[in-house]
């Protein structure tokens, strides 16, 4: 991953990634030729636009599922299938990217829903 900016890097295959404030953790789209999903890019590395929107979506386990993974696996010596212990949050992040700034839509499922912020540098350079 290369620098492009303080809130634009970029990656193989024509991707850009971006830091999300709403899931604190860094969010990728693909733009111009190449297979599977592509959006559009204004060009701006300061203050990008994509579209159409963004949405990430991903099943991830609760810090009560994590504890009883760990307390299993000190008894069993291993850690539990995902059949013995499912995924139990579902996280959404939909979002528009506009002229450097995020909106957050209404069914993201982190405390940014509704809201509107600008993209942030990144956390992790």
């Amino acid at each position: 991953m290369s620098y492009l900016s303080l809130v634009l890097r970029d990656t193989a295959d024509n991707g850009l990634v971006f830091w999300c404030p709403g899931c604190h953790m860094a969010h990728r789209i693909q733009h111009g030729a190449g297979s599977g999903p592509r959006w559009t890019w204004n060009g701006n590395v300061r203050e990008p636009t994509f579209s159409p929107s963004i949405n990430v979506v991903y099943d991830h386990l609760s810090e009560a599922s994590r504890a009883r993974n760990a307390e299993f696996k000190a008894a069993h010596g291993r850690y539990m299938t995902k059949e013995e212990l499912p995924y139990d949050l579902h996280h959404v992040c939909h979002s528009f990217v506009t002229d450097g700034r995020i909106q957050f839509l209404g069914d993201c499922t982190h405390a940014l829903a509704g809201q509107t912020v600008d993209l942030p540098p990144f956390e992790h350079s």
